[in-house]
């Protein structure tokens, strides 16, 4: 699933550094500044974590240092962030020291190995997969929404982990929560679909891949995907219900509202 989240407007720059248009036309730096908080960002080389990179320069977003992890396969790469050349360190329990802030975007299996161990170094973990959204005494927050969540956690105040949401939970919420707050809501019916990035790096490669494949006449080689994804629609592959007829993708969005919005109806 594509990693959509909101954002805010950037704030304004800071004195001395020069400006750059962004994507959206904002004029926006990251800021590099002795006070803010040291950064790492997990899973750096793949389509989130170079997004994670841009949006901490869209929103310039204060930071002393910065980190970049991701697994043994990756480390060595170099990775120019800000007008400075950085080498992308192998993700260990030991990576987190001194870190502040961790931003997670490496698949639940690394989340739930290595974001306990970063909350216990006194990391504040900022978890984009699916592996801590329901546990028990993780907020799981859209900032616009249910920011009260969260409002326990602090810088140095000690380790935490916070849940980012299912992109389609964002999205609907951001628009529903308004409607909710006025008359509650009781049903929703919503239709989703997925686009290939949130699969990752590989799978974009897949869909580029398979299109031009189709195109020029040849047949599509399915590898992430178990269905031919160019020019084509099928259920999303996660496990079905047989009892409830729902998707465990569909799933995630009934549980994680309940859990937003505080209701279990």
């Amino acid at each position: 699933m594509q990693a959509l989240r909101s954002r805010a407007r950037a704030p304004c720059l800071s004195q001395g550094r020069p400006a750059r248009v962004s994507r959206k036309g904002l004029v926006v730096q990251a800021k590099k500044t002795a006070d803010g908080p040291s950064i790492a960002v997990v899973g750096v080389t793949g389509a989130v974590g170079q997004e994670f990179l841009q949006v901490l320069k869209e929103r310039n977003f204060p930071y002393k240092s910065i980190k970049l992890l991701a697994s043994a396969r990756s480390a060595g790469k170099q990775q120019e962030f800000e007008g400075e050349t950085y080498t992308v360190e192998e993700l260990t329990e030991n990576s987190f020291d001194n870190v502040d802030i961790a931003l997670f975007s490496a698949g639940g299996s690394i989340s739930k190995k290595y974001g306990p161990a970063a909350q216990k170094a006194g990391a504040i973990v900022v978890d984009n997969s699916s592996a801590f959204r329901m546990a028990e005494g993780v907020p799981l927050v859209i900032p616009e929404v249910n920011p009260d969540a969260m409002s326990h956690v602090k810088i140095g105040g000690g380790g935490a982990i916070i849940a980012n949401p299912n992109c389609s939970t964002i999205i609907a919420l951001m628009a529903v929560t308004p409607l909710h707050r006025l008359a509650k809501v009781k049903r929703m019916i919503v239709s989703t679909y997925q686009a290939a990035s949130g699969a990752g790096a590989a799978a974009m490669e897949e869909l580029k891949e398979q299109t031009r494949d189709v195109l020029d006449g040849k047949e599509a080689q399915p590898v992430i995907f178990p269905y031919q994804y160019a020019f084509n629609l099928f259920s999303h592959n996660s496990s079905m219900d047989a009892e409830i007829g729902y998707n465990e993708e569909e799933m995630k969005m009934v549980k994680e509202t309940k859990k937003i919005w505080g209701t279990q109806d």
